[in-house]
């Protein structure tokens, strides 16, 4: 009877315990990966939700003013990415910036006609019928205010999210297999203040 040669399977047993460490080590980082991703998309939900308030609150400020602002701040929304017919939850994340800057364009349309018209330029909504001109003026300003600060802070934890994703793709040894397995990077989204630019004379509206 031959005896157990221990010799002839150590490096069998070898290559065996390496490829398990492998297959262990790939699981490891791609489960990762998948919670970092995932974290990720789930932040960008947020700024899908801003945008899209933006946007209502960007209709509503303009059915509050004259007929030909409301005219300007629709040709300004529909030159966007939503002309396409998609939702903003499906646009990407350029056509997104795109999308939010008009919403300030059409911002700065709806203040830069209430300062140049004078208080009476404005009407009151339907269901406000006592609302003054100036007291319109300033909820449309403490609105748009409210809103670019959820944005901004959705913004903030997107990017921080995403930041966090696309490092660990990059940093190695899970650069090997991010890319092999489908783990793109995702891309920060960029605010820009338009409003900034233009100052506006708003005084008598708010006194």
């Amino acid at each position: 009877m031959n005896s157990f040669d221990f010799a002839s399977w150590v490096p069998i047993l070898a290559i065996a315990l390496v490829i398990i460490l492998f297959v262990g080590w790939g699981i490891s980082v791609y489960n990762r990966l998948v919670k970092s991703r995932n974290a990720s998309k789930e932040a960008l939900q947020g700024i899908d939700v801003a945008l899209e308030m933006r946007f209502d609150q960007i209709k509503a400020q303009a059915d509050a003013v004259s007929g030909i602002v409301k005219k300007e701040v629709d040709v300004i929304l529909g030159a966007t990415a939503l002309r396409t017919g998609r939702t903003i939850e499906q646009l990407n994340m350029q056509e997104k910036t795109e999308l939010n800057g008009a919403m300030e364009d059409a911002e700065q349309q709806i203040l830069a006609k209430a300062s140049a018209a004078g208080p009476g330029a404005l009407v009151s909504r339907e269901d406000y019928p006592t609302m003054r001109g100036h007291d319109n003026v300033e909820i449309m300003q403490r609105t748009i205010n409210e809103v670019e600060e959820r944005l901004q802070a959705a913004r903030r934890v997107y990017n921080r999210a995403a930041t966090k994703y696309n490092t660990s793709r990059e940093t190695f040894p899970a650069v090997l297999i991010a890319r092999p397995l489908g783990f793109s990077g995702h891309e920060l989204f960029e605010l820009t203040d338009r409003r900034k630019e233009t100052a506006y004379d708003l005084k008598g509206y708010l006194d």
